[in-house]
């Protein structure tokens, strides 16, 4: 007896219609694409006159309590605790037997710390003077590997999750944190005078754009997967 065909259920996964509205996603990407070009053209030039006042105003305005506080927010952004984020996240869904969803964080957080060596190794920009920086790095400065990061990883772990909490102002508080963390960790970078400005704007630009690249590709595999799937003596 002929059984009506059902679907794969849709991934629990955040931003997946907008990912389908290819004429916005062009758009997003080419804009995206096309102030990086700009920000990397500008740091390879020198340092710009936003960088050295920006960083000025920081210094002229630290204290020991925003500096305490800066120091816990870059930690926090650290590349050992995103990993850490992000190896928990993947262990979760694997053991709710979600590979798909636990192959998306892995290959997106991964991606994130393969684009920043990658990068930072084409630019070569040194950081700001060792007398402005409040704590120790010694990698290349551009992109901001802290801020790419913390935007890449905190935002995928964000996308898979928010959408599987049942309360409301639970997924509004969760969502607010995502976005205002990567923003924390790039502030906490030039405040300790370890990134300039455009670093930090390079490093939330490529993040975002990385993000909406691995959702888009899940998104559209997702889809694709789903109609080959389809029996062609299904009912319609």
């Amino acid at each position: 007896m002929p059984t009506v065909y059902q679907p794969p259920s849709p991934p629990e996964v955040a931003w997946t219609s907008f990912c389908r509205r290819t004429p916005i996603l062009v758009g997003l990407i080419a804009t995206a694409a096309v102030l990086i070009t700009v920000l990397t053209w500008e740091v390879t030039t020198g340092v710009t006159t936003t960088d050295t006042r920006v960083l000025d105003w920081m210094i002229a305005h630290r204290g020991e309590a925003l500096t305490d506080i800066a120091t816990v927010i870059t930690d926090l952004g650290s590349t050992l605790s995103m990993t850490i984020l992000a190896v928990v996240t993947i262990g979760w869904f694997l053991l709710r037997r979600n590979v798909p969803v636990a192959a998306l964080v892995g290959i997106t957080s991964l991606g994130a710390g393969v684009l920043v060596w990658v990068i930072k190794r084409l630019v070569g920009r040194h950081r700001p003077p060792d007398e402005s920086r409040l704590v120790f790095e010694p990698s290349l400065s551009y992109p901001s590997g802290h801020t790419l990061g913390s935007t890449v990883v905190v935002g995928i772990v964000a996308i898979v999750l928010i959408p599987r909490l049942t309360k409301r102002w639970v997924r509004v508080a969760a969502t607010v944190l995502a976005v205002a963390f990567p923003v924390a960790v790039g502030l906490s970078r030039i405040y300790l005078g370890v990134h300039w400005t455009t670093d930090v704007l390079a490093g939330w630009i490529i993040g975002l754009m990385w993000l909406v690249l691995c959702v888009t590709v899940f998104t559209r595999v997702w889809v694709h997967s789903a109609i080959s799937a389809r029996p062609t003596s299904a009912i319609r």
